[in-house]
């Protein structure tokens, strides 16, 4: 009986990356916005290279706090 527990501590984890996977959504979608601006600006390109990668990196977190929520890692 020394260990107890906790069944609401997945549930709680689960729902902490699911606010993650939501919020690196809503970053994605504004970056995508910020990067059609500086588009349409014809901003330097090394600018826009960097957002790129800064768009590309908020897709792999999203995919990997995906991963984890469906447990396909």
């Amino acid at each position: 009986m020394s260990k107890i527990v906790n069944i609401t501590s997945k549930e709680d984890k689960d729902q902490k990356l699911q606010d993650i996977a939501n919020s690196l959504e809503e970053l994605k979608d504004v970056m995508a916005e910020v990067i059609e601006a500086y588009e349409e600006e014809n901003a330097d390109s090394r600018k826009m290279d960097t957002l790129t990668e800064a768009l590309d990196a908020l897709e792999d977190a999203y995919e990997a706090v995906n991963d984890v929520l469906l447990e396909e890692i």
